[in-house]
């Protein structure tokens, strides 16, 4: 019993020790191997295109021709590797004009601009008051590479693009992502592809103030051109009241006014910080973009054709 009890609390941890060994080796030897080489998605053995691509288009509820899409999600660098191959091999095609698909930017080209103008169209609608520089700058916004490809990429669009490489850049997301758009107005008409925008893309300022997104670099002389072109006359800044003067945490709270009428008031630090944020508050009331009001209503976008009608 005694040589038991021996046995086994003697070959207990030498078993256990055995599988710690043999794990740690695995381990080093997974380190030293370093990280799997990224893959394509088609080189593996469950991977259907043409399903991927049905499922894409019911993914959205659009009704789209499987090889349109099949061009929309083409890069132009997946052309000339085919054709480089082709070409390697000695084979007859070494040209783009004998392959039976085409890349796609002549769709991201078209889709890039329903996007932009159907934006403006939007935001002119919902904010009259909102000088066309800020419409501008907020269209550039929602169209730049940065968020187009993170929408494109939140889509799932990412396993979708044939490209050279097996995780594509943000600008090839961008292309596809436009592309699809273009390739629904082919297929389904501008409308659907506006509805598509504003699902997608004009979505994406909810939760955003757009007075952040245009940087105005001059608020004073902004306000002071915009009053001038509505007949009134220049701002006026007025010190309202001050605290703490003396001290480091010194607060002001400066208005602006014209002609005796209040436009915006803020608080700063100094003086010039408190006066140029009043004027960034009247440019705001001014604009009709304060807090108070309510964000886009997509409701009332939703309608035939999207023809924004109040």
């Amino acid at each position: 019993m005694v040589r038991l009890l021996r046995y086994g609390t003697i070959f207990g941890p030498l078993k256990d020790r055995w599988r710690y060994l043999y794990k740690r080796d695995l381990y080093k030897r997974r380190l030293e191997a370093g990280p799997e080489p990224e893959r394509f998605r088609s080189a593996l053995i469950n991977w259907n295109y043409d399903a991927e691509l049905y499922a894409c288009t019911h993914r959205f509820g659009e009704k789209l021709n499987i090889e349109s899409l099949r061009n929309a999600m083409t890069d132009a660098s997946f052309l000339k590797q085919i054709v480089k191959q082709r070409t390697e091999a000695g084979l007859a095609a070494t040209d783009q004009t004998t392959l039976a698909f085409t890349h796609n930017q002549e769709l991201a080209k078209q889709g890039k601009q329903i996007a932009e103008d159907f934006l403006q169209k939007a935001l002119h609608y919902w904010y009259p008051k909102f000088p066309q520089e800020g419409i501008e700058a907020i269209t550039k916004f929602l169209l730049s590479e940065s968020t187009i490809a993170d929408i494109s990429s939140g889509l799932g669009f990412k396993t979708l693009i044939r490209c050279d490489i097996p995780s594509p850049r943000p600008t090839m997301l961008t292309n596809a992502l436009f592309a699809f758009i273009g390739s629904i107005n082919e297929n389904t008409g501008r409308s659907r592809a506006e509805v598509f925008v504003a699902d997608f893309i004009l979505t994406h300022l909810v939760g955003k103030d757009i007075n952040e997104i245009w940087q105005v670099k001059n608020p004073m002389g902004l306000l002071t051109k915009v009053l001038e072109e509505n007949g009134r006359q220049a701002p006026e800044s007025r010190l309202i009241w001050a605290t703490g003067v003396s001290s480091v945490l010194s607060t002001y709270v400066v208005g602006v006014y014209s002609n005796k009428e209040f436009l915006g008031k803020s608080a700063g630090a100094t003086v010039s910080i408190a006066e140029e944020m009043a004027a960034r508050d009247a440019l705001r009331r001014l604009f009709e973009t304060d807090e108070k009001r309510a964000q886009i209503p997509f409701d009332k976008l939703y309608k035939k054709g999207l023809l924004l009608d109040k």
